[in-house]
């Protein structure tokens, strides 16, 4: 308990929790809609995509007046808007393209980082992260963008399960279920943008699918399923922060490494409850 008490008691440890409290559990909430989905590597290509707009920040952002945050969020919509068009190229599929997308964005990341000292200096974090050293203002924005993809989540909350869940009847009865994957595209999209320079892709991108596995391999009621992909992230993120301070480790890769094996632990604790039954 003194040693929780040490810890949690350094301000850059609280806000550090509370970024990776917020992010976690949004994107935790909206990973369930990429597995209801069956689009799970747009989490993955969206989250490269918002990479090429940090890195291509740190090199050209300055001389077009454009941050970090605000490049990362044009080039994450401009994902969400190529996800999101049909496909109509023959034996192309939605899948194919985002493969294409993850592949073409990584390269070029890579080769920007590799062409530019200064950019592989201030990208060294980019994949892992660096979320205990979370600004105050990177909080509050964070807050903010979270707070309205939420609110958009209560106000649309039966449209978008309806459309994800069966969107070939949501067409039949005249939903506009195309309008509505936009909005949960454009939500997820928002959330990896806003996320990813503070928290770090593998952070993001686990937080968008482990919870949403692990929800699912508990329960299956939608409520139980949300609510347990949410709380499943908080108890790793505190966790992992716990363990990374006390052991030097990096905090990113640490909580995802500690709901990978709660996810785990949910499979065999179900399986030895199948068996005993």
């Amino acid at each position: 308990m003194d040693l929780l008490i040490e810890i949690f008691s350094e301000r850059f440890i609280q806000v550090g929790l509370a970024a990776s409290l917020i992010l976690g559990g949004v994107c935790a909430y909206l990973g369930v809609f990429l597995i209801l989905k069956r689009i799970v590597f747009v989490g993955a290509a969206l989250s490269q995509m918002a990479a090429v707009g940090v890195v291509v920040g740190h090199v050209i952002g300055h001389r077009i007046g454009l941050n970090l945050e605000s490049l990362a969020f044009l080039f994450s919509i401009l994902g969400v808007l190529f996800f999101w068009l049909p496909v109509s190229a023959g034996s192309i599929t939605k899948e194919s393209i985002i493969g294409y997308t993850y592949i073409f964005a990584s390269a070029l990341s890579i080769i920007i980082i590799a062409k530019d000292p200064m950019a592989e200096a201030e990208n060294i974090d980019l994949f892992s992260g660096n979320i205990l050293f979370v600004s105050g203002f990177d909080l509050f924005l964070i807050s903010l963008i979270s707070s309205l993809i939420i609110i958009v989540h209560i106000i649309f909350r039966k449209e978008f399960v309806f459309v994800s869940f069966d969107p070939t009847t949501a067409q039949t009865l005249k939903i506009p279920a195309r309008l509505y994957d936009f909005l949960i595209y454009l939500t997820i999209g928002i959330a990896i943008s806003v996320g990813i320079r503070s928290a770090g892709m593998l952070f993001i991108f686990s937080s968008l699918i482990i919870p949403a596995l692990i929800g699912m391999s508990l329960f299956r009621r939608l409520f139980w399923i949300f609510l347990a992909s949410v709380i499943s992230i908080w108890i790793a993120s505190f966790v992992g922060i716990v363990l990374s301070y006390t052991f030097d480790m990096p905090t990113g890769p640490t909580i995802s490494a500690i709901n990978a094996i709660m996810f785990l632990c949910c499979l065999l604790v179900k399986r030895f409850l199948i068996r005993g039954t």
